[in-house]
């Protein structure tokens, strides 16, 4: 998230130069983390389960109890957790962001 608000300086610098309020150029930042942080937790929980399926299949050579509702509930929390910690690890960058001076933001190259 910190790269993402080194790229767009100047995109920054426009929007508040605009009239764009600093809170919504933090809730721009804190969005895209959330989004980053849903997409890549289901993409998490896909291959958690096609690789445990495998792995359970090689290992104890059938899957009769790996989609019992004891070892599926981890999923969603393991979700929940790597959504959260995208959204604290993006909430700096939205408040640096969202402090940007416009006018040193469009004299950044």
């Amino acid at each position: 998230m910190m790269m993402s608000v080194t790229e767009r300086v100047r995109e920054i610098g426009i929007m508040r130069s605009i009239g764009t309020q600093k809170s919504e150029v933090r809730k721009m930042f804190i969005y895209e983390a959330v989004i980053l942080g849903a997409i890549g937790a289901v993409i998490g929980a896909v291959l958690s389960l096609a690789i445990g399926w495998i792995v359970v299949l090689a290992m104890v050579g059938s899957t009769d109890y790996f989609f019992s509702p004891a070892s599926l509930v981890y999923i969603p929390s393991a979700m929940v957790v790597g959504i959260v910690i995208c959204v604290a690890s993006g909430v700096y960058p939205a408040w640096r962001a969202s402090n940007l001076d416009p006018i040193e933001a469009l004299r950044a190259e």
